[in-house]
């Protein structure tokens, strides 16, 4: 089972508390029809997803919703619609594909083989659970998409926490992926990276023709990418700020350095990974016009020749 995904019995569990809070764990074996050992468990591995807290008085042990807000709105779709089956729905593999059919990130199914997501889309549907848009999903059933949405986050968060090195500063995320940076490494001192961590955006510049200097090293991590293109480190580049005048100069030094190789059609398809369809429109028609079909914070023809002549790279 995947590590965030939930049994039947921890999602009866975590319904009986949400509809009486603070039960002991013998009232949870009496109301569930389990033994107290097994209902021990089971609470104690909510508890370590962070949907449940227990509290000590006397003797007894009590159960409550934790704190959390994916907590409190799968405690609130639980008491708003009594009648779903949701021990059905939202367990085991379930919960990854919501996560990606809701949120619309590719990179939640991760792990989960084909025959199992088309099972679990095929169930899910029976009960209207599972929507092709995910705009339509959000509008017919708002408390499923609020609990989907907070606990993917949490589940997005966790992930690439445990993941990531330590001094990794996130720069942007979207389910299991991410652009990160960490502060540069003499070669004597650089570490071996992750797996699935591949450098990106300016770091990978010199293996394109143009030597940028930085302070800080940029990587990219995603659990189903074998390698990156140099579409991919155009896009990571302007990720990095999409606002900044200086990146998007960055990224178009790149482009015109790599001109033939790089398909212009391929980086704007990539470009919706990233919610970048815009800028990389406006950057793709830039590039050409040779400049004279700008918008902000693409530069200034002349300030982009500028540096162009530093890194000889030939505009138009």
């Amino acid at each position: 089972m995947l590590p965030f995904a939930f049994s039947k019995g921890e999602i009866a569990t975590a319904r009986a508390v949400s509809n009486h809070p603070f039960l002991s764990i013998r009232d949870l074996s009496t109301e569930l029809g389990k033994s107290e050992s097994s209902i021990s468990l089971t609470v104690k591995s909510l508890e370590t997803k962070g949907i449940i807290k227990t509290e000590s008085m006397g003797m007894k042990k009590l159960v409550d919703i934790s704190d959390r807000n994916y907590a409190l709105s799968l405690q609130q779709m639980f008491r708003a619609e009594p009648y779903v089956p949701w021990e059905k729905l939202i367990s085991n593999s379930n919960i990854a594909v919501l996560f990606k059919n809701i949120t619309g990130e590719d990179s939640f199914d991760y792990g989960i083989s084909s025959i199992t997501s088309w099972r679990s889309i095929r169930d899910l549907a029976m009960y209207g659970m599972y929507i092709t848009s995910p705009e339509k999903q959000l509008a017919g059933n708002r408390n499923l998409s609020h609990f989907i949405i907070e606990f993917s986050d949490h589940v997005s968060r966790k992930y690439l926490k445990e993941k990531l090195p330590g001094d990794a500063v996130i720069l942007w995320r979207s389910g299991y992926r991410c652009l990160f940076k960490t502060r540069s490494y003499s070669q004597e001192d650089a570490r071996p990276l992750p797996a699935k961590i591949f450098p990106t955006a300016i770091t990978v510049s010199r293996e394109y023709g143009i030597p940028f200097m930085t302070s800080d090293s940029y990587y990219f991590h995603d659990p189903k990418l074998n390698k990156l293109t140099i579409e991919d480190a155009i896009l990571h580049t302007l990720l990095i700020d999409p606002e900044s005048q200086t990146y998007s100069t960055y990224a178009l030094l790149m482009a015109f350095k790599n001109e033939r190789e790089i398909d212009l059609n391929i980086l704007i398809d990539k470009a919706r990974k990233y919610n970048l369809v815009d800028r990389t429109r406006n950057l793709v028609r830039y590039i050409k016009s040779n400049g004279r079909t700008r918008e902000w914070p693409l530069p200034d023809l002349k300030d982009l020749r500028e540096q162009a002549d530093l890194y000889g790279v030939v505009i138009g």
